[in-house]
C-alpha cells in the first residue's frame, strides 16, 4: 500500500512538470527526481536504436542515484581543491584566475568540477574498507595475456629530506634569502652529523608536507626524479646526507634510507587488477541502490 502511494505521488509530480514543460522529455523518474530527454540528447546519434538510448537514460539514472547518495551522506569536496582544479584549468587554457571567473560559463564549470569531485568522494566512501588480495593466478593470467617482454628492473629509493622554501630574513638583511637557507641547512646538516636526529630536525623545520613523517617518502622512481636530484644523490652511500641543493623554490638537504629494484610493469599490472576489482565492487554497490530506488522508465518517450 505504502509502495503504491509512492508510486502515485511521484506520477502526480511528473504530470504537475508537464504542466510546465512537454510531457514528452520526461524519459524515467528516480525517486524524487526526474530524467529529462535534455540530460541524454547530446549522446544521441541519429542511427542510435531504442536500447542504445536505454543505454543512456540508464546511465543518467544511476548517477542520479549516486548523486541523491552523496547528498544522504553530506559527501562534499574541499574548497581548496576546488580551487586547485579552477586554477589547472585556468592554466591550461592559458587564463588567468580572474580571466576564468568572468567567463559566463564559470559558474557551469565550477558545478562540474564539484560533481567531478564528490563522485569521486562517493567511490572512496564505498571502496576505501575494501582489502582486496591479488592471487599468483590472476597475476599469471594477466601476464599470458600481455606478457613482459622487457624483464626489465628499475631503481627506486626512499629518502629522507628537510625541505625549506622561506626563512624568517629580519636579523639578515644583508644577505639573501638563497644564502640565508643554504646556511641554515648546513648548519642541520653539521647537527645531524653529530648526532643531532634527522627526524626531529625534519619535523621541526622542513617545510614538505613529508615533516610529518619525519622527511621520510614513499617510494620513488629513480628515472623521474628531476635531473638535479638525480645529480645530488647519484654519489650518496646509505643514509649519507647530501650537500645542500635547490631546485626551483625549494632548498633542501636529503639522504637515502634504502634502495630496491622493482618490475614496474608488474606493479602497473597489479595496480590495474586492483582498479578493476574495485570498479566490480563499486558497480555491484550502485546495482543495489538501484533495487532499493523507485525507478520508473518511460521507453514509449525515446
Amino acid at each position: 500500500m505504502i509502495f503504491k502511494m509512492k508510486k502515485i505521488l511521484l506520477l502526480i509530480c511528473v504530470f504537475s512538470f508537464s504542466a510546465f514543460g512537454e510531457f514528452n522529455s520526461i524519459v524515467a523518474v528516480v525517486n524524487g527526481d526526474l530524467v529529462t530527454f535534455d540530460q541524454i540528447s547530446a549522446n544521441i546519434k541519429s542511427n542510435h536504436t531504442k536500447t542504445q538510448k536505454l543505454v543512456l537514460v540508464n546511465q543518467q539514472v544511476d548517477l542520479i542515484l549516486q548523486l541523491q547518495k552523496i547528498k544522504q551522506l553530506g559527501i562534499a569536496p574541499k574548497t581548496t581543491t576546488i580551487d586547485s582544479i579552477l586554477n589547472n584549468i585556468a592554466s591550461n587554457n592559458n587564463l588567468s584566475s580572474i580571466q576564468l571567473q568572468s567567463l559566463p560559463q564559470f559558474n557551469e564549470i565550477v558545478s562540474n568540477v564539484k560533481r567531478r569531485l564528490s563522485l569521486e568522494g562517493l567511490r572512496q566512501f564505498v571502496i576505501e574498507k575494501l582489502n582486496i588480495k591479488i592471487t599468483e593466478a590472476e597475476i599469471t593470467k594477466q601476464l599470458s595475456k600481455t606478457p613482459n617482454r622487457s624483464n626489465k628492473l628499475d631503481p627506486q629509493i626512499r629518502i629522507a629530506q628537510i625541505a625549506i622554501s622561506s626563512i624568517d630574513q629580519a636579523d639578515s638583511l644583508l644577505q639573501s634569502k638563497d644564502n640565508l637557507i643554504k646556511s641554515f641547512l648546513i648548519n642541520l646538516n653539521k647537527k645531524i652529523n653529530i648526532g643531532g636526529s634527522f627526524s626531529a630536525l625534519a619535523k621541526l623545520h622542513s617545510q614538505d608536507a613529508s615533516y610529518k613523517n619525519g622527511g621520510k617518502s614513499e617510494w620513488l622512481e629513480v628515472s623521474t626524479l628531476p635531473k638535479v636530484f638525480q645529480q645530488n644523490i647519484k654519489d650518496l652511500s646509505m643514509n649519507e646526507l647530501s650537500q645542500p641543493f635547490k631546485i626551483e623554490q625549494v632548498w633542501r638537504i636529503v639522504k637515502i634510507i634504502d634502495k630496491r629494484s622493482v618490475d614496474n610493469y608488474l606493479i602497473k599490472l597489479k595496480a590495474k587488477l586492483v582498479r578493476q576489482k574495485e570498479s566490480a565492487y563499486f558497480n555491484d554497490w550502485v546495482k543495489k541502490l538501484r533495487k532499493e530506488a523507485y525507478i520508473e522508465i518511460f521507453d514509449n518517450k525515446l
